[in-house]
């Protein structure tokens, strides 16, 4: 690409009077770049805003994305997607046309590990089944009483990206045991952190706490199922800020029913929302929130800036340093 010709970025996500002000300012004072504005949520509407783009920028899933439209997109190099989550999107046939696929986990990275660990925490300490009894909402607490201590005890991570790393380190105080199961993470850098590399069934059965934070894939839908949780101690605790369909939800309500899991924290689920009359909604072992774990008063500017350096690095032609598809990729397009 000459210095003379820009490098275009649609941004499908959004109208431009959507964007915030500040982020329009900032992109349009960057040499060499051109922005394209305008919520696309059809493959025709994305092929007439983002035909010729040589970089698509979303924020979620889009029915416009669809594997029958990338090969029409024919100067993409690059497809972003603000946040983490990659479900949904079209990884596989991306790869194989040769476009990265980009993410930005770190913009989300710290709020959702800080709401991993204030889950085990509520958990642990039964804070919202306390609440509740002091108001007179419910008559007690299933199994009675507090928990065990967090110190010294085993706490098992199921993916060491950015999440599960900022997990570790702010459970560092509390002389944990962290066993980690992640295939696609050098062993080296788990032991760096004082964690230890395990296989899945090995940590799930010396964990007492085990908290997800792999992405969903179809290697890991139902990665957690029937077979996983019997494996699991009979008071161990769930964390889930991954996504739902990592558990077999099924499996899950079973194993927790009739107790031979000690509960669970659950700020996603599968389906999502759960549906009226859940059975997750009559446990008083289970505590849920509403996919809301990156949310923070912080999340916004660092959601926008995160994304902003992604744009910026692929402008250079530096598409590694954000692309979580580059062991997929056949013939790279840049």
């Amino acid at each position: 690409m000459s210095s003379a010709t820009p490098f275009k970025v649609a941004l499908i996500a959004r109208e431009r009077d959507k964007t915030p002000s500040w982020v329009v300012d900032r992109l349009a004072a960057i040499p060499g770049l051109e922005v394209i504005y305008g919520h696309c949520d059809t493959e025709d509407k994305l092929l007439a805003n983002a035909g010729d783009a040589d970089m698509i920028w979303t924020m979620g899933r889009t029915p416009a994305l669809t594997p029958a439209v990338l090969p029409k997109l024919a100067r993409c190099k690059a497809i972003l997607r603000s946040g983490s989550g990659m479900d949904g999107y079209p990884v596989e046939e991306a790869s194989q046309l040769g476009i990265y696929m980009c993410n930005c986990p770190e913009s989300i990275s710290e709020a959702v590990a800080e709401h991993a660990v204030a889950l085990l925490f509520a958990l642990i300490r039964q804070i919202p089944f306390k609440d509740n009894a002091m108001r007179g909402l419910t008559s007690g607490v299933k199994g009675g009483g507090f928990r065990w201590h967090i110190s010294g005890r085993t706490l098992g991570l199921v993916g060491f990206g950015r999440i599960g790393r900022r997990v570790t380190e702010m459970m560092a105080g509390f002389r944990m045991n962290v066993l980690v199961f992640d295939p696609y993470t050098n062993q080296d850098v788990i032991r760096q952190v004082g964690a230890k590399p395990a296989g899945l069934d090995e940590l799930l059965a010396q964990s007492d706490y085990v908290s997800l934070h792999c992405p969903l894939t179809e290697t890991t839908r139902h990665l957690i199922n029937a077979e996983k949780l019997a494996l699991m101690k009979p008071d161990a605790l769930l964390i889930n800020t991954s996504r739902g369909g990592v558990v077999d939800e099924a499996a899950l309500v079973a194993a927790l029913r009739e107790g031979r899991l000690g509960g669970a924290g659950l700020d996603v689920t599968d389906p999502e929302p759960p549906v009226p009359g859940s059975p997750l909604f009559s446990l008083d072992n289970v505590i849920l929130s509403p996919h809301c774990a990156a949310a923070s008063a912080d999340f916004e500017r660092n959601f926008w800036e995160c994304s902003i350096q992604v744009v910026l690095e692929c402008m250079r032609g530096d598409y590694l340093s954000h692309c979580m598809n580059r062991q997929q990729l056949v013939n790279p397009r840049a």
